[in-house]
């Protein structure tokens, strides 16, 4: 698994060699069974979108406003004698084994002002980046030496966590460890990539991601996930400093000269195929889908499909379905490829009310499997 300062892409390691037909082999991994279906002239679905599970942007707020983020937390904390009220806003949290940090609500420490500008930014950021409405009160938490998160998952939250480091001067710092740990997909599905000739150590298990300040890193939180402890510094100003939270109410989101309400309307009834024919792989699949819609303003038609954000995972269900309808004498559709296209061509079918100045609009439409 990469990550990159652009939007991240992850995917499901391959395996390497041939498994065969075996409890966890998946057809769509033998070339065999790729070339007999081209050679029966059975439609191969291609995927149109790579697995996301790690999206990262760097300068996420314009830097000045970082910045004062930084300095009130800094000034608070500049000289050690000095008592004020501020600096008791803080909860040293440890569960034995599990989370050692100490951490605030963001909205009650930072000044009025400074704290909308912050809950703007990510909820705008949430609406047309990953469909997503809302926000979770957002914490902010230091780490000085001994602090840790160990793995764990927040399935219930939301389906997209986010980190917003604070942290000066990442690459001095003066302590180690503090990234951001996410499990690599293919540990989840271990047995199917197995192979008895290599041996795996920490970088092949975990994903590894640096909080270098004023970064965004979003991920998919149904994914083990911790933070490396730290080890070094004591001092709260020197140490990893993260405002964190989740993204939530994932929904459509119009921007554009279109009314939404119009919109929102002939949305609901264009999708209702899509429900239908997706309702057949209903259980095999789980995540979130997120296309950006292009509608033009002069005749209401869909002019491009491209897609945000993917986090759809065949789940072990698929396999077993695989094998039996390869034992039926039936292909079961890849999965991610069968939504992705399900959605595009539903999409594309849809004719929206026209923009009263013909200025073209954009869609940000979630689709979520659970």
């Amino acid at each position: 698994m990469q990550v990159s300062t652009e939007p991240a892409v992850t995917t499901e390691v391959t395996p390497d060699g041939d498994l065969g037909p075996g409890p966890d082999w998946d057809p769509w991994s033998d070339p065999q069974v790729i070339e007999e279906l081209k050679a029966q002239d059975i439609p191969v679905l291609e995927e149109l979108s790579a697995a996301q599970h790690i999206i990262v942007r760097d300068g996420f707020l314009p830097d000045a406003d970082a910045r004062a983020l930084r300095g009130v937390f800094d000034g608070r904390f500049a000289d050690p004698r000095v008592i004020r009220p501020e600096r008791f806003l803080w909860d040293y949290w440890h569960v034995p084994d599990q989370y050692t940090l100490v951490r605030t609500q963001a909205q009650v420490y930072f000044p009025e002002d400074l704290y909308n500008m912050l809950e703007a930014a990510l909820l705008s950021y949430g609406e047309s980046q990953l469909g997503c409405r809302s926000i979770s009160p957002i914490w902010m938490s230091y780490y000085v030496d001994g602090c840790v998160q160990e793995l764990h998952c927040d399935n219930p939250h939301g389906p997209f966590a986010f980190v917003l480091s604070l942290t000066t001067d990442w690459e001095h710092r003066e302590f180690s460890g503090g990234e951001t740990m996410i499990l690599q997909p293919h540990v989840l599905n271990y047995w199917r990539n197995y192979d008895p000739r290599k041996g795996l150590e920490l970088q092949h298990l975990v994903t590894r991601v640096p909080a270098p300040f004023n970064r965004l890193t979003v991920f998919d939180p149904r994914f083990p996930h911790g933070v490396r402890q730290v080890h070094g510094t004591r001092d709260p100003r020197k140490g990893r400093l993260v405002l964190h939270g989740w993204f939530t109410e994932p929904a459509p989101f119009f921007d554009g000269p279109l009314d939404p309400a119009d919109a929102e309307a002939v949305l609901a009834e264009g999708l209702q195929p899509l429900y239908e024919a997706l309702d057949a792989v209903s259980g095999l699949v789980t995540g979130t889908l997120i296309a950006r819609v292009t509608i033009s303003g002069a005749d209401g038609s869909v002019s491009g499909v491209s897609w945000l954000a993917d986090t759809l995972v065949e789940v072990p269900n698929h396999d077993r379905a695989a094998a039996e309808a390869l034992l039926e004498g039936r292909v079961l559709p890849r999965l991610r490829a069968l939504v992705q296209n399900e959605m595009r061509d539903c999409l594309t079918a849809i004719t929206f009310p026209t923009a009263p100045a013909g200025g073209d609009s954009v869609l940000t439409l979630p689709i979520v499997f659970e």
